[in-house]
């Protein structure tokens, strides 16, 4: 996932190590140290997905190459499996605005789906739960509210972005 990062933030702009550490950071969902990063822009320069490019000092900046844009144009076009990750989700989204419209509502339905099935299968543990009177524990039952509320939360959301893409689409 940090090579496909890596990709989605070079198609933007040329940059350096530093660079790229901090723009993951803004993103709001990667911590990456130096340790993990320099090998990973090495190991995506050998595949030739990256060329360094002059930098400032010691510095050198990332470009990312014809081969790096069908990797990456790959790896955003591939159908998210069910196992995807939350970090993985996240990342494609940080990314999405490079994918056709419907392409985009498609990844975000499919999103949706994956959540709703969360969702079901998280109401019927709660009522099984909430039913045994023997062990109940109110903490755990709140737990189980909240992380229903969160998916909850998360469709919505998903379904604002869905209708927002429609829109935009309509109106051109």
């Amino acid at each position: 996932m940090l090579d496909f990062a890596i990709l989605g933030l070079v198609m933007e702009r040329a940059r350096h190590g530093y660079e790229l550490k901090r723009a993951l950071g803004e993103l709001g969902f990667w911590k990456v140290s130096f340790g993990s990063l320099y090998p990973a822009l090495r190991r995506l320069e050998k595949r030739g997905a990256i060329e360094a490019t002059g930098g400032t000092g010691r510095r050198k900046a990332y470009r990312i190459t014809d081969s790096g844009r069908d990797i990456f144009a790959t790896l955003m076009s591939t159908d998210p499996d069910a196992s995807e990750t939350e970090r993985a989700f996240q990342i494609r989204l940080a990314f999405l605005g490079h994918l056709p419209t419907d392409r985009r509502v498609q990844v975000l339905e499919g999103r949706r789906a994956k959540l709703s099935t969360h969702l079901r299968s998280a109401r019927e543990i709660f009522i099984d739960a909430r039913s045994n009177t023997e062990n109940q524990d109110r903490y755990r039952l709140a737990l189980m509210e909240h992380a229903m509320a969160t998916t909850e939360s998360d469709i919505a959301w998903i379904d604002g972005l869905v209708a927002t893409e429609r829109r935009v689409a309509s109106a051109n």
